[in-house]
């Protein structure tokens, strides 16, 4: 079937790539683009061309690896884990003004108020970050619960009969 044999370690890097893709779940709009790729990949292994056939490789990685990142973030079309906040956004302000009270203070008692004055810029900018901070974070949570924590709405799937089939034609030319 093949002109050349193809170096072991080619070989290998096909054989992992191949076993990784047919149980990878793809979006069904990846699929036709992946056989595709499955077919420059047999005329290469058919060839016998190593080039071509790492070369063909890539795409065919980068679409398994997707798959593999969309199972772990959507648990294979569930919803991905909510994760919750590691502190309540909503005590953010109350801290920072607590935190720009002590530093005034202790400002004041360390140089008195010259030291309390440049110290009050520097507690204002603290509260500030800590308000912004409990702002974006509630943002964040809102827009994540609004798309359903998912990473994507698409829905993926297993490998179509046509995938399969070309895999294993690829399997048998190595």
């Amino acid at each position: 079937m093949s002109s050349a044999p193809l170096p072991k370690e080619t070989v290998r890097e096909a054989r992992q790539t191949l076993a990784d893709l047919q149980v990878a779940q793809l979006a069904a709009t990846a699929w036709p683009v992946v056989a595709g790729d499955l077919a420059r990949l047999a005329s290469a292994v058919d060839r016998g061309d190593a080039d071509a056939v790492r070369a063909a490789l890539v795409p065919i990685s980068h679409a398994t690896f997707e798959g593999k990142v969309r199972g772990r973030l959507a648990g294979a079309n569930r919803a991905a884990a909510y994760v919750a906040t590691t502190k309540q956004t909503s005590a953010l302000p109350a801290v920072g003004a607590i935190s720009a009270a002590v530093l005034m203070l202790v400002g004041y008692l360390l140089g008195g108020w010259v030291v309390a004055a440049g110290t009050a810029v520097l507690s204002l900018f603290i509260f500030a970050v800590a308000y912004a901070g409990s702002h974006s974070n509630r943002a964040r949570v809102e827009r994540r619960q609004a798309q359903a924590f998912s990473p994507t709405k698409e829905r993926t799937e297993p490998a179509p009969t046509v995938v399969v089939a070309a895999i294993e034609h690829i399997r048998q030319g190595l």
